[in-house]
């Protein structure tokens, strides 16, 4: 992931972050935030979302919105990489992705499950129950 726009560049309003999944990512697991809204813009390949309880193939060009206090997710089920951009309004959460990195920096793995639960609710952020994605 790499920032692109800064919550310093925006007064705190918003954060831009361009982020790139390998194929068969599970990416993040669903989870709710309390303190921000965050919309995706597809760049490049195919995404799966989670929004609320239905779920989603994202193509190049398509914008999904995940509303704060809405369960959502997304990994790269496919054979080729995916490229998106993350607008988040109001920027902070991306002090979540530091932690990560630290971590997989520290370890050379992504923290457990026990791990991303204690990051995430330093960033008003809880799991959200599992769905079972019936397709791709």
């Amino acid at each position: 992931m790499l920032v692109k726009v800064t919550a310093g560049d925006t007064l705190g309003r918003l954060t831009v972050i361009e982020g790139r999944m390998a194929p068969q990512l599970a990416g993040p697991p669903a989870h709710v935030h309390d303190g921000h809204d965050e919309t995706f813009v597809i760049v490049e390949g195919r995404m799966r979302f989670r929004v609320g309880a239905g779920f989603h193939t994202a193509l190049p060009g398509e914008t999904i919105f995940a509303s704060r206090r809405l369960a959502h997710g997304f990994s790269n089920p496919f054979d080729e990489p995916a490229r998106y951009i993350a607008i988040l309004t109001p920027s902070g959460y991306e002090d979540y992705f530091v932690k990560v990195s630290e971590h997989v920096d520290r370890t050379g793995a992504m923290p457990d499950p026990d791990q991303t639960r204690v990051l995430m609710a330093q960033h008003n952020t809880v799991l959200a129950p599992f769905l079972v994605d019936h397709g791709t």
